[in-house]
C-alpha cells in the first residue's frame, strides 16, 4: 500500500499563521524589506530547510543563503501578497539568509538543527531502542531511529469504516463522500503521510483531495504517563479520525504525543514544534492548530501551551488533570498504611475523610500510577533487553524507570549519586487534617496515621522516613513549568475541557481536577474566562465500562466541543487586533460555556464552581484529593510546603498534652503552612526553554 516517499508540496496559497510563538525578526533592514521564518522560530530550524517569507517587495528581490543566491525558490503568495519559499540547503548550526531589493535589504540569521533533534530538551535519553519495525516503517535508518517517508491511502466506507486503498484513483462501491466545514464535497479518501522527528513516529491524515483541506490542522495527545526507553508504535491508521477529517481537518498523532511514553512535556513539546515544523514546510501554514486528548493527553497540551506558547491556538482537554506532577505518590503511602496492622481497623468512611476521593480512587492510583514514581520499575522501561535496566546491586548504571528519570535535563542529577533529582515531598504533611478537624477521625487515629505514613527513598521505593523533595529539582519543575501553574501561553488560547463524570466508579479522573485547573489560571492571570468546563454523564456503578450509552454522549459532546472551538478560533484569526487574553475572552461565542449534560442529552448553561449550588454539583458533585484534604489549596500547586511551628489552637479539636507532645515529635520541624509560597515554588522562567 505504500506510495513512496512523500514529496514536499507548499502550499504557497496558505492562510496567513495566527501565531507560531514568535515571529523572525529582520536585523539592519529598512523596514520597507523584512524576512522571517514561517516553519518555526528562526532560532529552532530543523532539517536542513525552512519555509521563508520575504514581504515588502513583490519582485526584484534577491535572496541569498550564506552568500549563495536562492530567489529561485521565491514564488508570489497572492494571499499575503509576500514571497514565499522552501529554502534548503541550510548548514548545521547558524545560517545567514540576505534579501535585497534596490537600496533595501534585510538579513536573518538561521540556526538549523538535525531532524532526530535534539533542540531544546537537552541530551537524548539513553539506552534507546526504536520500533520503526513494529510501525510498518521497516528497519531502521540510523541509531536515532529515523525511517523513511510513506504514504498510504484509505476510504470511508458507507458502513461507517475506514477501509485500506491500493490507489487513490480507485473508487470502491461503497465510498463513502463527506462536505467540510467549508462546504466542498468530496470522496472520502484519506491520505496518510508517515516519517520521523526527534526520533518519533509521525502520522498526519489529511483528505487526498486538495480541495477538502479546510486550511486547519488538529493533533492528538495520547494518555497514560510512562518512562519508557524506547520510541513508541504507532500506525497509520492512528490518524483516521472521522471527527477532524470529515471536517476537512488535517490530522496528525505522533508516538511522542503519548504521554504515556516518556511523561516529559519539555521532549513532548519540542517533537511538537518540529512536527508542526514538518507540516508547514510540506502544506503551508494553517489557518490554527488546535489539540485534543484525554487524561495524560489533556496534561501535554496544558504544559506545552504554558512552555511554547503558539504551537497550539486551541485546547480541547477531556478528562483532565492539570499536569504529571500529581501527588498520586500519597495514594501510595496511604494504601500500604491501610494494609498495616495499624490501618486495617479503619473504616471505609475514615478512609475517605484521608484521601478525599470516592472509594477506590486512591487504589486505582496506587495500581496505576505510583509504580512509575519507582526507578526499579522494570516493566515500565519496556526495553526489550532487559540487561540493560537499573538494578541496585547488579546493574547500578543500568536504564532507572521513573518518570523522574525522563527529566534528568530538566531537574538535574544527584551528584553524590548520579541518579535524577526527584520532586516527590510529603514532609510537614498532616494527612486527614480537614477529617479531624470535622471530628470525622480521632486524634489518636490522625497521629497513629501521620506517625506511620511514610514516604519514599531516593529510588522510588517506600521507606519509613517520610519524602524528601531536592530543592534544586523543584525549583526545576516550577521554573520549567512540568507544574502547570496557568501562565505562559495559557491565558492567550481558548480551552475547552469536556469529560465524562467518573468520580462514582473509583476512576482516576474524578472531576474535582477540572477545579484546580482553574484556580491556577485565576491566580496566573485574575480569572479563568479563556476556559470552559463540560461534564456529561458516566457510567453507572455495577454497570457496563463501556457503556454505548456514554459513548454516544461523549461522542456528542467532542463534536459540540470542536464545533464550538471552530467558531471560537475562527474569529480569533479573523479580528485584527494582537493577540491577548481580553481579545480572546471577547471572541468567546455564546456556546463556549461552563455546562453540564443531563442524561437525556439535554445542555444546561451553568458556571462550574467547587461546592456552589445549582444543578451542576447536584448532578456531579466535586470529590476531593489528600493534599487537599491536608489543608492544601483548591490550585494543589504546591509540591513541598512552607513549615510553621506546631500550635494547639491550629486546631479544632482538643489534644491532651501527651498528644500534643507526641504531634511534635511527629512533626519536629513543623507542619505545613499553605498560606506561604511552596519551598522553590518560582515563576515560570520563561518560553522555549533551553536544557
Amino acid at each position: 500500500m505504500s506510495m513512496g516517499v512523500t514529496t514536499r508540496r507548499l502550499a504557497l496559497g496558505a492562510l496567513a499563521v495566527l501565531s507560531l510563538g514568535g515571529a523572525a525578526r529582520a536585523a539592519d533592514a529598512p523596514a520597507a524589506l523584512k524576512i522571517r521564518v514561517l516553519s518555526s522560530r528562526p532560532e529552532m530550524v530543523s532539517g536542513g530547510d525552512a519555509l521563508v517569507e520575504v514581504r515588502g517587495a513583490a519582485k526584484g528581490v534577491t535572496l541569498t543563503l550564506n552568500g549563495k543566491d536562492v530567489s529561485g525558490e521565491l514564488r508570489l503568495d497572492p494571499a499575503s501578497h509576500s514571497l514565499r519559499g522552501l529554502v534548503g540547503g541550510l548548514n548545521d548550526g547558524m545560517n545567514t539568509l540576505s534579501a535585497h531589493a534596490g537600496v533595501a535589504k534585510a538579513t536573518l540569521i538561521v540556526t538549523d538543527y538535525p531532524l532526530a533533534g535534539p533542540i531544546v530538551s537537552g541530551p537524548h535519553i539513553s539506552p534507546y531502542e526504536c520500533r520503526t519495525e513494529e510501525s510498518g516503517l521497516g528497519k531502521p535508518l540510523d541509531k536515532d531511529c529515523s525511517a523513511a517517508e510513506r504514504t498510504d491511502y484509505f476510504y470511508r466506507s458507507t458502513d461507517g469504516k475506514f477501509k485500506p486503498l491500493a490507489s487513490p484513483a480507485d473508487r470502491p462501491a461503497d465510498l463513502a463522500t463527506t462536505t467540510t466545514i467549508d462546504g466542498a464535497s468530496v470522496p472520502y479518501v484519506v491520505r496518510v503521510e508517515s516519517g520521523t522527528v526527534n526520533r518519533s513516529i509521525y502520522r498526519i491524515a489529511m483528505l487526498a483531495d486538495p480541495k477538502g483541506w479546510n486550511h486547519r490542522l488538529a493533533v492528538s495527545f495520547g494518555g497514560g504517563a510512562g518512562a519508557k526507553y524506547n520510541q513508541g508504535v504507532n500506525d497509520a491508521q492512528a490518524a483516521l479520525s472521522d471527527l477532524y477529517l470529515s471536517r476537512g481537518f488535517a490530522h496528525a498523532v505522533d508516538t511522542e504525543l503519548v504521554n504515556n511514553l516518556h511523561g516529559n512535556a519539555v521532549l513532548q513539546g519540542e517533537t511538537l514544534m518540529m512536527l508542526k515544523e514538518h507540516f508547514i514546510k510540506v502544506h503551508g501554514v494553517p489557518r490554527w492548530t488546535v489539540g485534543n486528548g484525554g487524561s495524560g493527553g489533556a496534561i501535554q497540551q496544558l504544559t506545552i501551551t504554558q512552555m511554547y506558547p503558539g504551537l497550539l491556538d486551541g485546547l480541547q482537554p477531556s478528562l483532565s488533570f492539570p499536569d504529571s506532577t500529581l501527588h498520586t505518590a500519597d495514594c501510595g503511602v496511604l494504601q500500604k498504611f491501610w494494609k498495616s496492622d495499624a490501618g486495617k481497623g479503619w473504616s471505609q468512611e475514615k478512609k475517605t475523610a484521608v484521601e478525599g476521593f470516592t472509594p477506590g480512587t486512591c487504589r486505582a492510583w496506587e495500581a496505576s500510577f505510583v509504580p512509575v514514581s519507582n526507578s526499579a520499575n522494570k516493566p515500565g522501561c519496556d526495553l526489550k533487553d532487559q540487561s540493560l535496566v537499573w538494578d541496585k546491586q547488579t546493574n547500578p548504571k543500568g536504564a532507572r524507570c521513573a518518570l523522574a528519570d525522563m527529566r534528568v535535563n530538566i531537574y538535574g542529577r544527584d551528584p553524590k549519586t548520579g541518579y535524577a533529582r526527584k520532586t516527590e515531598d510529603n514532609v510537614g504533611l498532616q494527612y486527614g487534617l480537614k477529617g479531624l478537624n470535622a471530628g470525622k477521625i480521632s486524634v489518636d487515629e490522625f497521629l497513629d496515621l501521620n506517625e506511620k505514613i511514610g514516604g519514599y527513598d531516593d529510588d522510588g521505593a517506600f521507606s519509613d522516613a517520610r519524602s524528601h523533595g531536592d530543592p534544586v529539582a523543584l525549583r526545576a519543575a516550577y521554573a520549567s513549568g512540568l507544574l502547570n501553574g496557568g501562565g505562559g501561553g495559557l491565558a492567550t488560547v481558548p480551552i475547552l475541557h469536556y469529560r465524562t463524570y467518573n468520580d462514582p466508579l473509583g476512576d482516576i479522573h474524578s472531576r474535582e481536577r477540572d477545579m484546580s485547573i482553574r484556580a491556577r489560571l485565576v491566580k496566573a492571570n485574575g480569572d479563568g474566562d479563556n476556559e470552559v468546563f463540560w461534564v456529561g454523564p458516566g457510567a453507572q456503578p455495577g454497570g457496563p465500562r463501556n457503556d454505548p450509552a456514554v459513548a454516544r454522549s461523549f461522542a456528542l459532546m467532542s463534536g459540540q466541543a470542536l464545533d464550538a472551538m471552530t467558531v471560537w478560533l475562527d474569529r480569533l484569526a479573523a479580528d485584527p487586533a494582537p493577540l491577548s487574553h481580553a481579545k480572546v475572552v471577547r471572541d468567546k461565542p455564546a456556546e463556549a460555556k461552563d455546562a453540564y449534560f443531563s442524561a437525556d442529552g439535554a445542555k444546561h448553561a451553568e458556571k462550574a464552581t467547587w461546592n456552589g449550588p445549582g444543578g451542576y454539583n447536584a448532578t456531579y458533585p466535586n470529590h476531593s484529593e489528600p493534599r487537599i484534604e491536608a489543608g492544601a489549596p483548591i490550585a494543589n500547586d504546591i509540591l513541598k510546603c512552607s513549615l510553621k511551628p506546631v500550635k494547639a489552637t491550629d486546631y479544632k479539636v482538643r489534644f491532651t498534652p501527651a498528644q500534643m507532645a507526641r504531634l511534635k515529635v511527629i512533626f519536629p520541624t513543623g507542619v505545613c503552612d499553605f498560606s506561604k509560597p511552596g519551598v522553590g515554588q518560582v515563576p515560570l522562567k520563561g518560553a522555549y526553554q533551553r536544557y
